[in-house]
């Protein structure tokens, strides 16, 4: 494995190099952790629709270190190499290949260069631990002739864990189910478990938030509100094939070697079975997602490393198992490094990252409420708005009667008492009608910008 790390490094050199700047999400799960350090509570005192395990994690990583680009990076490249040996170990211990060696984790750290990312601390990489936590749980019983229970107990807790870091994990608690059923043979017991386990991060969640008073702005916002936000496509779906075409071939070409060429045991068949039904229920979770980007697709990696490496063993030619090994070697983060260099000199990568730039017109030390999804100006001043996601918050203030949005909002105001207002959705003249006492604390200037109080 130390040679697995040391090109792992050295294949990420690429991208330092060529500097991708902040991207959009990043600003905001920095934003989340630097309000949350601050002591307010996300769902209640926040609007957004992060998952609450991932919020804590960007909590703990903001009072550490400030939540600084280079704590995701190395955060995630310890995540990341974790899931390259625990696959492998993974694949090993459950006999998937006939040889023991470590190709498959040679295999999941190309496949890790597809995007540059998959390198950084986002809730799918940080879920996607657990995921592939709850996969092993769910291999295993496809080795042991007897279904224990801390296996079963053990995976719906995983999956439940995955959950609460991110949203779209959701669609692999009917996965186990399915796959239990169809392919393991699980009781009605053993389901009846493994739902149990899964809720037990939940309601572990939903305890805390019924004590912090919040319990229904917790099932609003991460459950049901979540679902009617229109996605945004930080990437096209052109940029997504250009990414995974490849590998995605590759790997069904080795699911059907796998299956004619192979004479596999029951256990390598159920196996099989499931890493096929995985990359399904993968595909699926983009009509669970807000936001289009590959960095959402990191949880198919070790599937498609699965099927891969059965793409290069299955052969009995070595001369061409070595030209392809070797070819996928140079292809594959060819692709990530060639579809970085294209956004960072085409316009279409103003949908994915962050503008820099800040307004002249904001003093530096100013506390500043954005009314949009632009969160640039809190680069270079302090954010003073519980609207972190605003589109989320449209839908919630739509939800509640006209009275009480415009209490909340006023509240708000009280609250955070922001010195500048940026109204980047043009609603803030709308919102303060019939809230007299807040037109005059407030004026527009010529630039746009609202300033508390009389702009000198």
């Amino acid at each position: 494995m130390i040679g697995i790390l040391f090109l792992f490094i050295l294949l990420q050199i690429p991208y330092y190099l060529m500097h991708v700047p902040l991207l959009q999400p990043e600003l905001i799960w920095r934003l989340l952790g630097q309000q949350m350090a601050e002591g307010n509570l996300l769902y209640v005192d926040i609007i957004d629709n992060t998952g609450p395990f991932s919020a804590m994690v960007y909590w703990v990583n903001d009072l550490l270190f400030s939540n600084s680009v280079f704590s995701f990076r190395i955060i995630a490249f310890l995540i990341l190499f974790f899931q390259v040996f625990y696959t492998n170990h993974m694949l090993i211990q459950n006999n998937a290949y006939d040889d023991s060696n470590y190709l498959p984790a040679f295999v999941m750290m190309v496949l890790f260069q597809l995007s540059f990312d998959f390198m950084t601390l986002s809730p799918a990489l940080m879920g996607s631990t657990f995921v592939l936590l709850a996969l092993s749980r769910l291999l295993s019983q496809t080795s042991v002739n007897t279904n224990t229970v801390p296996s079963i107990l053990l995976m719906g807790l995983f999956a439940g864990i995955a959950f609460c870091f991110h949203f779209p994990y959701l669609l692999f608690l009917p996965l186990l189910i399915f796959s239990g059923l169809l392919i393991n043979g699980f009781s009605f017991q053993q389901l009846s478990l493994i739902l149990t386990a899964f809720l037990l991060p939940v309601v572990f969640c939903a305890l805390f938030y019924f004590w912090k008073d919040g319990l229904s702005n917790f099932i609003e916002m991460y459950f049901t509100l979540a679902l009617k936000l229109e996605k945004i496509y930080h990437v096209n779906f052109k940029d997504l094939s250009y990414l995974f075409t490849l590998p995605v071939a590759i790997a069904i070409i080795g699911y059907f070697k796998n299956n004619v060429l192979r004479r596999m045991t029951v256990n390598q068949q159920k196996q099989n079975q499931l890493f096929f039904l995985f990359l399904l229920f993968n595909i699926g979770m983009f009509f669970l997602m807000d936001r289009v980007s590959p960095f959402q697709f990191i949880s198919t990696i070790p599937v498609l490393a699965y099927f891969i490496t059965h793409f290069f063993t299955i052969t009995k030619n070595k001369l061409a198992q070595n030209v392809i090994g070797y070819s996928y070697f140079l292809i594959v983060p060819l692709i990530g490094y060639s579809w970085t260099f294209y956004l960072l000199n085409d316009a279409s990568f103003d949908n994915y990252k962050q503008e820099t730039t800040a307004l002249n017109e904001i003093p530096e030390g100013k506390t500043v409420m954005v009314l949009g999804d632009n969160h640039s100006a809190y680069q270079n001043a302090v954010m003073a708005s519980p609207y972190l996601n605003f589109r989320l918050t449209e839908i919630y203030f739509a939800k509640m009667g006209e009275m009480k949005w415009k209490t909340r909002f006023y509240q708000d105001l009280k609250k955070e008492n922001p010195d500048i207002i940026i109204d980047e959705a043009a609603v803030f003249d709308s919102w303060i009608q019939d809230l007299p006492k807040l037109k005059p604390l407030y004026t527009r200037s010529e630039n746009g910008l609202i300033y508390r109080g009389v702009q000198e």
